[in-house]
């Protein structure tokens, strides 16, 4: 099946909202007037889309922007987001692999997408945020800084036997939430010197905790 079937069949089953250029600011700022991106990538990549129904599509052009938090496709010239995010259970591209998530926020509980870092009885997610910032007002011998989007933030979160994940806040938040395993984590992550703001370390402190 090509690609081209592939989005049809995308679109024919499921609901979208096309993308329309909005404003970003009080003073109606267009994107192409924003210093920076809201997107981790701003071209769309070819990749695999897994329904919440377990249907997959592939070959579908896709691009997340961290400011909306909205998972975008391609068709045509036209942009569209998923409505609503829930459709999509897992999106593969560009070596990146993303979810929607629930998660708390506070202590409501939202839905969102996550890149995936690890998966088990835990998964490992990272959350990927893109501020922007108004355009700065002018002073005196001070060059003002122009409306941008800042580079992306991550924040990571913990989801344990598929419970609305949780902020890792610091290294004594996450051990709380490996419960009666705390003390045995403690020990691993102090023995092996990893931090809790790398990828690759918490990464593994997942995957040895999914061993237990």
């Amino acid at each position: 099946m090509n690609a081209q079937t592939m989005l049809n069949g995308l679109m024919d089953n499921f609901r979208f909202n096309k993308i329309t250029e909005g404003t970003y600011s009080r003073n109606n700022l267009k994107l192409t007037d924003i210093q920076g991106t809201p997107y981790l990538d701003e071209e769309f990549i070819p990749g695999k889309i897994t329904t919440g129904e377990g249907v997959v599509y592939t070959d579908i052009p896709l691009r997340y922007n961290g400011y909306s938090d909205e998972l975008e496709f391609q068709k045509g010239v036209d942009s569209y987001i998923f409505d609503p995010k829930t459709i999509v259970k897992r999106a593969e591209f560009g070596g990146l692999v993303f979810g929607c998530m629930e998660y708390y926020e506070g202590k409501k509980i939202q839905n969102g997408f996550f890149g995936i870092l690890a998966m088990g009885k835990a998964t490992l997610l990272v959350k990927y945020t893109v501020k922007f910032l108004e355009k700065e007002a002018v002073k005196a011998f001070v060059e003002p800084k122009p409306a941008r989007f800042d580079p992306p933030v991550k924040d990571y979160y913990l989801t344990i036997d598929g419970t609305p994940a949780n902020f890792i806040s610091g290294k004594k938040g996450l051990l709380e939430l490996f419960g009666t395993h705390k003390g045995e984590m403690e020990s691993f992550i102090s023995k092996n010197k990893l931090s809790i703001k790398k990828d690759n370390d918490l990464t593994k402190i997942v995957v040895y905790f999914n061993g237990l």
